[in-house]
């Protein structure tokens, strides 16, 4: 008795660079959002027996699965490791263990916290593509889809300057400070997923989406945290040591205009905040 996968988007690349730090070449992004898609249709029907599994946070992602076993991701994520490297992080809806059921070699993976898995038998899953051409179309595409991003993604960054650095996946639970006004200030972040409040001797003065940078002026200045950083639903963070940031700034010019749009967004708002807070006084 077979269910349906919940689909999410595959979501972040990192190499020993930070690949998503800034703006992501538009062939990238091109590439994922079809990827997305292509797993999003293959998956809609899926109508095979599957076995749910549990990894806890540290576990050995092959050790439930069999040789012919492979999976998808039903909530949680798996960062995959090469070299010790972080290299990309597999979410909701992706499919994990594809080459290994075929002999080919593998990557590491790392789970940092509970994941749930959909097992399913390698010639079964293999049958349901077979069983029908434009699920063979749409696996084709996935493949190619997916050998044309990480050479998308090889090609760009090859010209870049390599820059080794030991970011790190975070998860921050709703209503979890992220960013203590007054702390010392040795990290920049990045918001990969949600949202999150910044407040000011527990005012709000603003807020932080998805995809922007932030706690990087107290790391310029040298001076303490000058606000609070709250996630106000489930987030996922890139945590970037400081003197790498410095380092990634140097290799990574664009870098800093994406930090330049992001401050001007934020000054905009608080700018209107305070107008309007002076409208109503008036």
């Amino acid at each position: 008795m077979g269910f349906m996968v919940e689909i999410r988007p595959l979501v972040y690349f990192m190499a020993s660079i930070m690949l998503f730090l800034g703006k992501a070449p538009e062939a990238t992004l091109q590439l994922l959002e079809r990827l997305d898609l292509l797993s999003e249709r293959l998956l809609s029907d899926l109508n095979i027996p599957v076995i749910q599994h549990t990894l806890s946070a540290h576990a050995q992602v092959f050790d439930g699965f069999s040789k012919e076993q492979l999976g998808v991701i039903r909530t949680g994520m798996i960062t995959v490791v090469n070299d010790g490297n972080d290299t990309l992080c597999l979410q909701s809806g992706d499919i994990i263990g594809l080459n290994r059921v075929f002999g080919l070699p593998h990557e590491e993976f790392r789970v940092d916290e509970g994941v749930e898995i959909d097992l399913m038998q390698r010639d079964e899953f293999m049958g349901f593509i077979a069983s029908d051409p434009v699920r063979q179309h749409r696996f084709s595409n996935y493949l190619l889809t997916s050998m044309a991003l990480y050479q998308s993604l090889l090609a760009h960054y090859q010209q870049q300057t390599q820059v080794a650095t030991h970011t790190g996946f975070q998860h921050v639970a709703n209503g979890e400070v992220m960013i203590q006004e007054g702390d010392y200030a040795d990290t920049v972040y990045q918001l990969m997923s949600g949202s999150a409040d910044v407040s000011v001797n527990g005012v709000t003065v603003g807020e932080v989406l998805s995809g922007e940078i932030f706690g990087a002026m107290a790391v310029f200045t040298g001076e303490k945290r000058n606000a609070t950083v709250t996630a106000r639903e489930n987030c996922q963070l890139l945590a970037i040591p400081k003197q790498e940031f410095v380092t990634l700034i140097k290799a990574q010019p664009e870098i800093a205009m994406t930090l330049l749009d992001n401050m001007s967004r934020r000054i905009k708002a608080l700018n209107e905040q305070v107008t309007n807070g002076e409208r109503q006084i008036a």
